[in-house]
């Protein structure tokens, strides 16, 4: 079996192209995807870089699965964040919103956010059997969802007048929910905003997205962004102080083949700080250093040890609009696909303008989270394995139990490579029953007398000894 081919699985949302971000030694030929989507470090670099410890990331590890939660002043119009609305978007990002900046500037004016409630949020993510929130601080339209001390832009000068992201973080503290900070380093409203100066740039369609000019010898900060990186460090330094305990920070500003470098936001010293005022937090990777996890982005990942989190929006949009949701049955595939590569999802929605879910949202996660019920302890806390993933599905395991998840196509038999470990005991847990044969080279289940009518087709195999590790090449 060729592990890096047949351990990727794909599940590409029709409205986005995909933008993953993997992090991985030069040495790594394992990644077969666009070489833009994968920043490549020497050891010496990463080995430099600093981590969360392998006991501060067994949590994540064990959840599998979080809500993102999107929300902005671009909901007031219905559409995604900053994308949808900001006319203006500085280097290196290029083309133009449709929303004059005069306008969307405005939106504040109109944030009530009457039926906002963080506690049922919180609840409303238990109910959908999630173990941890992401929550949009700052996206690159620059407006602040909490009390900062550093802008104007902010939340607390609106009608609604109260930190947002304080009665979440609470919330979320008070009920046991794992919390997380999105941050965008992009930031279309600042003025010192430039991470490369626009004068010495012609603009391309692949990435990075510019080149120099003819005659340019070196892309180069604009002059003012050395005060940006000023602010970044204060507001981020307010994050990591005045909402307790932080157990995630979400930077998104990717390497995309060099479109945003560390040097761009001084990621070594800002992620010290983080850890330092954030004993035990989990960073992601998109500040163009490794980082804790990978993200691949509308797309599920491929098998790897590294942790990484798929990061995926339940309808067309990362934030609400009436568009398609993806059913139950997809989601449910999406969410086992997940584990059983060893990743994450993280599921993005969001409110509307007044503060309340759309009910039809609401009620297809909470289709997940009573499956979950159900079918909930062969996914979280497990490893994905022992048998890589293939187009049948993939398995997961923990201890002496293995999970196999039947999500394609089998046929009346499932073949897969022997493992060495004796099965005790075999049971369908969605219904019927299965049998095996074993040799010296295949494990072959039976499949004829188990249910089809469920979203997947759950094997649970009881082993003598302990599993350690994956089977096949």
């Amino acid at each position: 079996m060729k592990k890096p081919i047949l351990a990727l699985i794909f599940f590409i949302s029709v409205a986005y192209s995909v933008h993953a971000q993997w992090s991985i030694l030069e040495s790594d030929t394992s990644k077969k995807v666009d070489a833009w989507l994968t920043q490549k470090f020497t050891k010496a670099e990463w080995n430099a870089s600093n981590y969360a410890s392998k006991k501060d990331l067994k949590w994540f590890n064990d959840a599998r699965y979080g809500m993102f939660i999107h929300f902005g002043l671009s909901t007031y119009v219905g559409r995604d964040l900053s994308w949808g609305v900001c006319y203006t978007r500085k280097s290196p990002d290029s083309g133009h919103g449709i929303i004059p900046d005069s306008i969307w500037k405005k939106y504040p004016q109109h944030f009530v956010f009457s039926s906002f409630n963080a506690g049922k949020w919180v609840e409303t993510a238990q109910k959908a059997g999630m173990k941890y929130m992401v929550i949009v601080a700052k996206h690159h339209d620059g407006f602040h969802m909490w009390e900062t001390k550093y802008s104007d832009f902010k939340v607390t000068n609106t009608p609604f007048g109260r930190d947002y992201l304080k009665e979440l973080a609470d919330a979320c503290h008070a009920k046991g929910m794992k919390f997380g900070i999105y941050y965008s380093q992009r930031d279309w409203y600042h003025p010192d905003y430039s991470p490369v100066d626009s004068t010495l740039i012609d603009i391309i369609n692949d990435p990075p997205y510019f080149k120099r000019k003819p005659g340019v010898n070196k892309v180069i900060p604009g002059p003012n962004h050395i005060k940006y990186i000023d602010y970044q460090f204060n507001v981020v330094r307010e994050l990591c102080t005045n909402y307790g305990k932080v157990d995630i920070f979400w930077f998104d500003a990717a390497w995309w083949a060099g479109m945003f470098t560390s040097d761009m936001w001084q990621s070594e010293k800002l992620t010290r700080m983080i850890r330092k005022l954030q004993p035990g937090i989990i960073i992601n990777n998109r500040a163009s250093i490794p980082g804790d996890f990978d993200t691949p982005e509308q797309t599920i990942g491929m098998y790897q040890k590294r942790p990484w989190e798929t990061c995926m929006s339940l309808c067309s949009s990362w934030a609400w609009s009436d568009s398609p949701v993806k059913s139950t049955d997809t989601l449910i595939k999406i969410l086992t696909n997940t584990a059983c590569a060893n990743g994450n999802l993280l599921l993005s929605w969001g409110p509307k303008w007044d503060g309340a879910f759309d009910p039809a949202q609401e009620k297809r996660i909470e289709e997940v989270g009573e499956w979950l019920k159900h079918y909930g302890y062969s996914i979280y806390n497990t490893k994905g394995g022992p048998w890589y993933p293939e187009k049948w599905g993939g398995s997961t395991y923990r201890g002496k139990k293995v999970f196999i998840h039947i999500t394609g196509e089998t046929g009346k038999q499932l073949s897969l490579p022997s493992i060495t470990n004796k099965i005790l005991n075999i049971k369908c847990l969605t219904g019927g029953e299965v049998n095996f044969t074993q040799n010296s080279n295949n494990l072959i289940l039976n499949l004829e007398k188990i249910k089809n009518d469920q979203y997947s087709k759950i094997i649970e195999l009881s082993f003598e000894k302990e599993i350690s590790g994956m089977v096949g090449k």
